[in-house]
């Protein structure tokens, strides 16, 4: 883990529309590995950044 990853973060909520399908299939995930919806979100989110600006 990177050292600004431990730092203490202010959470905020955010509302996204999906299609019918995602929610479950979002939540299937961190439910089979553990972690939080929000924590598995977050964190596909930054690997979707660093893929998308990766050279």
């Amino acid at each position: 883990m990177s050292p600004s990853s431990t730092k203490s973060r202010t959470a905020i909520r955010i509302n996204v529309t999906l299609p019918s399908d995602a929610p479950g299939r979002i939540d299937r995930y961190p439910e089979e590995h553990g972690v939080t919806r929000s924590g598995f979100l977050t964190q596909a989110a930054k690997q979707a950044m660093e893929i998308d600006t990766a050279p």
